[in-house]
């Protein structure tokens, strides 16, 4: 979504696929009379493009209070509602890109008015916002980062060994593979820790072996596997929306990140002294202190790096992604780039 318009079009799709709430609806008085008369004329059209063109040609200019009405019309609802909105960093980014960083803060600040100002009557609802990438970096591009104070973050922890273990077996028992004790902890081993989706993308790599080499696996064709397709050209497109998502930051600040995934990968853990001396490099114009601060912080929110706070190195959360960056974001030597130039 690009336009707030949009999200209050989504939203109220998704309460009139709700019979119960597509009563309550109905029934309603307190509805603003454009957005009243679409609920009660339009809805068996929730889910055709037409519903969507006729409901955003009656939705007034001032959205806002539209919204906030249909949020407090629905706290006479009997259950709890849960609003999960997704990708809402992704959501605020398009918004600023396309109308402005101000409608990107007006939007985030009606929804902090319907968190909190209202609460005295918005007394059940309840929210859980996510993104693939942090909200960190776009809120405070914003300066907006008092909108979302209210707000408790959720760790997403990799699984446990004992979950890990039985996501592995069950995988290779529905590829007919049989696959030895000890590669299970093989598998553990190259991942790690145990992310789903890459221990997904690892088996979906293993299941185009013959059968002869999957009954049994064997650690060198695991070994193989890993480094060839996992880590090659195969699954390279997989990786990639990690390289591409740090140009979220600015072509500096971005040369700056790949410069410290680059160095951490090459060295395996690395002093936060040293990485800012890197950044600093590779920024050319100097970095400050809270600019690297920053950056490192949303490093660490999105899944690149780790802060051991007993040493103060960073190093890559999962193994796989180390690996993958050492392998195509490698510093090339003097002597391989003469070569090239040649």
């Amino acid at each position: 979504m690009d336009a707030p318009g949009e999200f209050v079009w989504r939203l109220t799709r998704e309460v009139l696929a709700q019979d119960k709430l597509r009563s309550l609806l109905q029934k309603t008085r307190n509805l603003p009379r454009a957005i009243g008369g679409w609920v009660k004329d339009n809805f068996d059209e929730a889910e055709f493009e037409g519903a969507k063109v006729k409901f955003k040609e009656s939705l007034p200019e001032d959205w806002h209070s539209s919204a906030r009405r249909l949020l407090v019309e629905l706290e006479k609802a009997e259950p709890t509602l849960i609003f999960i909105f997704d990708e809402l960093p992704s959501m605020l980014g398009k918004v600023s890109a396309k109308h402005g960083d101000g409608e990107a803060r007006n939007f985030l600040a009606w929804f902090r008015t319907v968190r909190l100002l209202r609460k005295g009557r918005l007394r059940r609802h309840r929210f859980i916002v996510g993104g693939s990438t942090g909200i960190d970096l776009i809120v405070r591009h914003l300066r907006a980062a008092d909108a979302i104070n209210d707000f408790e973050r959720l760790a997403v922890e990799p699984l446990c060994d004992s979950e890990a273990r039985r996501l592995i077996q069950d995988l290779a028992e529905s590829l007919d593979m049989e696959l030895p004790d000890d590669l299970v902890s093989g598998v553990l081993g190259l991942i790690g820790p145990p992310v789903p989706y890459f221990i997904h993308m690892l088996f979906s790599q293993l299941a185009q072996l013959p059968s002869d080499r999957r009954r049994p696996l064997t650690g060198a064709a695991l070994e193989e596997v890993y480094r060839q397709r996992v880590l090659g050209p195969t699954c390279r497109r997989y990786f990639e929306y990690y390289r591409s998502r740090l140009a979220r930051h600015g072509k500096a600040l971005e040369a700056a990140a790949i410069a410290v995934l680059r160095t951490v990968a090459e060295r395996g853990r690395v002093s936060d002294s040293a990485l800012y001396e890197v950044c600093r490099k590779a920024r050319k114009r100097g970095a400050k202190e809270v600019e690297f601060a920053d950056l490192m912080a949303d490093l660490e929110c999105d899944w690149y790096l780790v802060l051991d706070v007993h040493t103060n190195e960073y190093y890559f959360l999962l193994n796989v992604m180390r690996d993958w960056w050492h392998r195509w974001y490698r510093a090339l030597k003097p002597s391989q780039a003469a070569g090239e130039g040649q």
